[in-house]
């Protein structure tokens, strides 16, 4: 996924939709057996929120630096994540994720 400004990103993840748990499931199983168009899927998804959390976030950091560090977080909390399990929602930890991206972009900031 390549943006050429934070606009750019913010268009492309408004048309994006969110999954049921179902579809998330059903992607996860097919992630895991190697299609990797699933795993393109799901992290596509997921892209809204991370609009939105980026959008949260002090002005000064809203950089293409942080969109790909968000992006980068969604695909190790996507990969690390088992999405058969009931216990955690994976917006959960993908808000911890996302929370450390911004945390270390404003350090890197000072």
């Amino acid at each position: 996924m390549l943006f050429i400004s934070v606009e750019d990103f913010y268009d492309k993840a408004k048309n994006e939709q969110r999954l049921t748990r179902e579809q998330e499931k059903r992607l996860y199983l097919k992630m895991r057996a190697g299609e990797g168009e699933a795993r393109v899927l799901l992290l596509k998804s997921y892209l809204p929120f991370i609009a939105s959390f980026i959008k949260r976030s002090p002005e000064s950091i809203r950089t293409l630096d942080t969109v790909y560090r968000c992006i980068a977080a969604l695909e190790r909390c996507a990969d690390g994540f088992d999405f058969s399990q009931d216990f955690e929602s994976f917006v959960h930890r993908l808000s911890f994720y996302l929370r450390s991206c911004i945390v270390g972009a404003i350090a890197d900031k000072n």
